[in-house]
């Protein structure tokens, strides 16, 4: 949009048009209301698409390289729960609540239990998953086994208390996933537990907040390049305008790109709008008409 608005302006700047218009007595501030007026419709669409669209295609968007016509299913891989079992499944069917070849890890402080079943379907009604053909392995020390002493006894389980739904398996799904969330989905996923990559789903949410604003701070950090009374050079006020430009843009790059720790993620997510926003404010109203 930034660029966009500067191209129109000027084209207008080197044709002498805004200096018909001072002529005629119009603030060159005008110039701006279309031009926002017109940012405010391409955020919007932008947002309905970031937050109805996309995540409704997400499951094709993320899938991988190898699977153009979305034919394979995909599986979950090393999902913690609240209780800090480790779920994996080769196959996941969301609509089914479905899980495929499925193993699960239990915690260290309930035993080296290893849980194996050939599928699970979630039971809303009683919350837990109910195993087909399931079965627990109990691995004994092998620092205390005989000879050939048996180290595995199994022990036959039709369901399995996993503390995460279907719809929370979805979300956990893959990095690239969460990115394709909308704002809803993305807050519920940050009240779970045991997520992994709980600072960079954070960080997801706050730049899905600052983008629309970053948006309008690079559009107003351009225009007042060429809103000028008297003849000036083009290429010389596109400089001026694409260095600041360049920089904002560079600063929230960084920013959104360093954050280890969700504490700050907030901060440094608005410092760029922080501290640009009100510089790009002062610009446009310190425009001389």
């Amino acid at each position: 949009m930034a660029f966009a608005a500067a191209f129109t302006l000027g084209l207008m700047l080197r044709n002498n048009e805004l200096t018909a218009l001072i002529a005629a007595g119009m603030p060159l501030q005008r110039l701006a209301v279309p031009l926002v007026f017109c940012s405010i419709l391409l955020v919007g669409a932008w947002m309905a698409n970031r937050e109805l669209l996309l995540p409704s295609l997400a499951h094709k968007v993320a899938r991988s390289h190898n699977d153009i016509v979305g034919q394979h299913t995909v599986g979950v891989s090393c999902v913690r729960d609240e209780n800090d079992a480790i779920l994996t499944a080769n196959g996941f069917t969301p609509r089914d609540g479905r899980l495929e070849k499925v193993y699960i890890i239990e915690p260290a402080q309930h035993g080296r239990h290893l849980v194996q079943a050939d599928a699970a379907t979630y039971d809303y009604e009683r919350r837990t998953w109910r195993l087909e053909r399931g079965v627990r392995k109990t691995m004994q020390d092998p620092t205390k086994a005989q000879g050939f002493d048996v180290a595995i006894k199994p022990q036959y389980v039709d369901e399995f208390a996993f503390t995460l739904t279907p719809e929370e398996l979805v979300l956990r799904r893959n990095a690239q996933w969460a990115d394709l969330l909308s704002l809803r989905q993305l807050n519920s996923l940050l009240k779970s537990h045991n997520l992994a990559n709980r600072a960079a789903v954070d960080m997801s949410r706050h730049i899905r907040l600052t983008q629309p604003l970053i948006q309008w701070v690079l559009l107003l950090l351009a225009i007042p390049f060429f809103l000028i009374r008297e003849p000036s050079n083009v290429m010389g006020a596109g400089g001026k305008a694409l260095l600041l430009t360049g920089a904002f843009f560079l600063i929230s790059f960084i920013a959104h790109s360093i954050v280890k720790d969700e504490s700050y993620a907030a901060l440094v997510a608005w410092i760029p709008i922080l501290v640009f926003g009100p510089l790009a404010v002062v610009q446009l109203a310190n425009v001389k008409t």
